[in-house]
């Protein structure tokens, strides 16, 4: 998915947690959470240098350092990560998922007549 449209701009927008020297997943959990039950379910996950290399910090102590080169095309609590390599400090949750039923979608096969389902599944896999 393309997000650079998406990009919120970090002088424009501060950030929603200032993580200092170590990832806190549960903080981030709260963020989506509070987020979600205003009604807006963020779709994306956007760090400035700083809290990407917390993540993968994070995600290596979990997997293995080998295993977090890179953050592109990861998903991190159902939120697509975006680096902000320009920006020093940055973490902001943003976008809004547009499919409720996604996940549902995604796991039966849709029928070639389920409409509905082949569009969620064509969707996802762009």
């Amino acid at each position: 998915m393309n997000t650079l449209h998406t990009l919120p701009h970090p002088a424009r927008t501060c950030s929603e947690l200032q993580l200092r020297d170590q990832w806190d997943a549960e903080r981030l959990r709260n963020l989506i959470t509070r987020k979600t039950a205003a009604g807006r379910k963020p779709a994306f996950l956007f760090l400035g240098r700083h809290e990407a290399e917390l993540l993968r910090h994070h995600l290596g102590a979990a997997f293995g350092p080998e295993s977090v080169r890179t953050l592109k095309n990861l998903y991190y609590m159902g939120l697509e990560v975006v680096e902000l390599p320009n920006i020093d400090s940055y973490l902001r949750t943003a976008g809004m998922k547009r499919v409720e039923g996604l996940r549902e979608a995604l796991d039966r096969k849709p029928g070639w007549k389920d409409l509905e389902t082949s569009s969620f599944w064509m969707f996802a896999l762009r």
